[in-house]
């Protein structure tokens, strides 16, 4: 299966060889579900607010509703292939026929190009590690995969996304992962469950303090002062203020990218973004070229 993405591939992507590099660069994509740009910017939390500060945070705008429902499946899609939902066809989060087998996700194409690169993904969601829907997203390429069911969790999001942050900050801090997505959905949850109120702010909160444990546990490597981290954080959909999404209002359709360098390395930052530009970026910092062949549709926040 892995062989049935990459040979399409090798021959037609320029690839830069880490050695070329003063320092190896990795990468670590955190999506948090269902979380309103204009909330979050008030809340201004500090492991997110730190990040921007070492590069920029971007307002984004998912399609309209004539393009694509804001819905979880669709826009996890579209962030993780660099195609916008016209192209990938995930149209809803119980969609079956899509084009994902055409564009897989950004860890297996970076895989694909260049098998050097070692690839993680934690997460809960049953799009990820499921058939359910278009499920799986992440394809063959996500080496190494820590999936828990929050179907199994009397508290579903709020218990499974502990689990994933505990994983995720322990192989952060300790395994040889250079291209990593980590996924949380608690957030998306208490919207559903409460509305945008006091409940999701406490939600997006504990969102903030366990990035803020994954970048600790990046920081505290021993070879982090010769590694270059790029770390972007994004999230699918907004929601109503009643709490619910997968229509056209602002409230649904607002997202945003944070991206920073930990090290604190002078970058400069394309003034506009949206999410289809992620994947893009995350291949430039690891020195990936994509291939004409991919027929991405977003391009690199980080100039050359």
């Amino acid at each position: 299966m892995v062989g049935e993405y990459c040979r399409r591939d090798r021959n037609t992507t320029r690839l830069f060889a880490v050695a070329e590099l003063d320092k190896r660069p990795k990468v670590l994509v955190v999506g948090w579900d269902g979380v309103r740009d204009d909330t979050l910017r008030q809340m201004a939390p500090e492991a997110i607010s730190e990040i921007a500060s070492r590069g920029r945070w971007w307002t984004t705008t998912l399609p309209d509703v004539d393009i694509a429902p804001t819905m979880t499946a669709v826009g996890w899609s579209t962030i993780l292939t660099g195609v916008w939902p016209d192209r990938h066809e995930v149209l809803g989060n119980d969609d079956t026929y899509h084009l994902l087998h055409r564009y897989p996700d950004m860890l297996t194409r970076a895989f694909c190009a260049r098998p050097d690169i070692a690839t993680y993904a934690a997460t809960s969601a049953l799009i990820f590690g499921t058939d359910f829907g278009p499920g799986p997203v992440l394809g063959p390429g996500v080496r190494t995969m820590t999936w828990f069911d929050r179907r199994t969790y009397p508290g579903g999001f709020a218990d499974t996304d502990v689990l994933v942050a505990d994983d995720a900050e322990r192989r952060l801090g300790t395994q040889e992962h250079d291209f990593s997505f980590v996924y949380l959905g608690e957030t998306d949850s208490a919207a559903h469950a409460h509305g945008v109120g006091s409940r999701y702010e406490e939600a997006i909160a504990r969102q903030d303090a366990r990035l803020a444990r994954m970048v600790q546990a990046i920081r505290a490597r021993p070879t982090f002062d010769d590694e270059s981290w790029l770390v972007m954080l994004t999230t699918d959909h907004g929601h109503r203020d009643e709490g619910g999404h997968g229509r056209g209002s602002w409230q649904e359709r607002q997202s945003f990218v944070v991206a920073g360098l930990l090290d604190g390395s002078p970058a400069t930052w394309a003034t506009e973004a949206a999410n289809v530009d992620i994947a893009p970026t995350a291949w430039a910092h690891l020195r990936v070229t994509p291939s004409e062949r991919w027929l991405c549709q977003g391009t690199s926040l980080l100039a050359p």
